[in-house]
C-alpha cells in the first residue's frame, strides 16, 4: 500500500517536472528558431546592420542613450546610426551629453534621424547632430531656447501655517526654491544661467545645420514650426517618413543591399533586477544589492524633484 503511494508520487512529480520541461521549451524554442533563421539569412542573404536608437518622451537621463550609442560605436558590424524621435525635449545636461556623444559617433559612421510627430528643443537639438534629418510635412520642430519652470507655494504653506525655512551658506544656494519669495538678485542670476545655456545650445545648432547666427531671433526664438515651415529655415533636410530615413542610409552607405536593423532596447521590469548588466551600465549585483539600490534610487528621485525647479530644460 505505501509502495504504490510512493510510486503514484513519484509519477506525480515526474509527470510536473516533464511538463515544467516542456513549458521552458515552448517558451524558449520560438526565440531559438528565430535567431538560427536570421543567421540562416544573413548567411544567405548578407544585410548592411544599422543601429536604431528610439528617443520618445522627455529626456530626463541620459545613461541608457550613452550606453547605446557606445556600443554602436564600438560594433564593427554595425556601419550606422538611425534615429527615431518623438519627443519634446528634456533637461539640457542630458540633452547635452547625448549630443557630444552623438558628435564622436557620427566621426566615424553617419546618422540620420526620422521625426515623425514631434522634434523638439532638446530632441531637436540632438537630431542637429545628423547628416541628414528627415521630418514629416505635418511634425513640429523646433523649440530652440531655454526655459526653468519656477513654481512657488509660499502662500499656500502660508494659509496652513505652515512655516519653511533655510539654514543655508552661499547667497545663492536656495535660489528659485517653492517656499520662498525669488529676489531680484536671484532672479538676474537665474536669468544669466538660461541665457549662457541658450546661447550654447544657439551656437551648436548653428554649427551643425550651418546657419547664420545673424538671423538667430527668426529661427531660434522658442518657436515650434511646421516640417514644412522647418524645411524652408533649414533645420531639417527633407520632408518624408521613416522610409525615406532608409533611403538616405542606403545613400549615406552607398549600399543598395537590404538594411538589418539593431534596436536598442531597454530591459524593464523584473528583468532588471535579474539581468547582468542593467541599463545605466552598472556591473551585475545580487537581486539584494539591486533591490537596495531600487530603493536608493527613488530616495534620491525624490531629493532631486527638490532642485528640479532650477533644472534647466531644452
Amino acid at each position: 500500500m505505501e509502495h504504490n503511494k510512493r510510486t503514484r508520487s513519484e509519477n506525480f512529480f515526474g509527470w510536473v517536472k516533464n511538463l515544467f520541461w516542456l513549458f521552458l521549451f515552448i517558451s524558449v524554442a520560438p526565440s531559438l528558431l528565430s535567431g538560427l533563421r536570421t543567421t540562416l539569412e544573413e548567411l544567405i542573404f548578407p544585410k548592411v546592420h544599422v543601429g536604431c536608437l528610439t528617443i520618445n518622451g522627455s529626456i530626463n537621463d541620459a545613461s541608457f542613450y550613452i550606453k547605446k550609442i557606445d556600443e554602436f560605436s564600438k560594433a564593427s558590424d554595425i556601419k550606422a546610426l538611425l534615429l527615431k524621435i518623438n519627443s519634446p525635449g528634456g533637461y539640457s545636461g542630458s540633452c547635452n551629453v547625448i549630443f557630444n556623444e552623438l558628435l564622436r559617433f557620427k566621426k566615424n559612421k553617419p546618422i540620420v534621424a526620422v521625426i515623425e510627430n514631434a522634434g523638439a528643443s532638446g530632441a531637436y537639438y540632438i537630431a542637429a547632430t545628423a547628416n541628414t534629418i528627415i521630418a514629416a510635412p505635418l511634425s513640429v520642430v523646433g523649440s530652440i531656447g531655454v526655459f526653468m519652470e519656477l513654481p512657488n507655494v509660499k502662500e499656500l504653506l502660508s494659509s496652513w501655517k505652515v512655516d519653511y525655512r533655510y539654514v543655508q551658506s552661499g547667497e545663492y544656494k536656495t535660489a528659485g526654491s517653492a517656499v520662498k519669495e525669488l529676489s531680484a538678485k536671484e532672479l538676474t542670476y537665474l536669468q544669466a544661467l538660461t541665457d549662457a545655456q541658450y546661447q550654447q545650445f544657439v551656437s551648436d545648432i548653428a554649427q551643425c545645420r550651418n546657419l547664420d547666427l545673424k538671423n538667430e531671433k527668426v529661427w531660434a526664438n522658442g518657436r515650434v514650426f511646421s516640417g514644412h515651415q522647418a524645411h524652408e529655415l533649414k533645420l531639417i533636410d527633407k520632408l518624408g517618413s521613416l522610409s525615406d530615413g532608409v533611403d538616405e542610409l542606403k545613400r549615406l552607405l552607398k549600399t543598395d543591399e537590404e538594411l538589418r536593423f539593431v534596436h536598442a532596447k531597454k530591459v524593464k521590469g523584473l528583468m532588471r533586477f535579474l539581468s547582468e548588466d542593467d541599463d545605466f551600465g552598472h556591473d551585475s549585483m545580487s537581486l539584494s544589492d539591486s533591490v537596495a539600490s531600487f530603493v536608493s534610487s527613488v530616495y534620491q528621485k525624490c531629493t532631486f524633484q527638490q532642485q528640479a525647479c532650477v533644472q534647466s530644460r531644452l
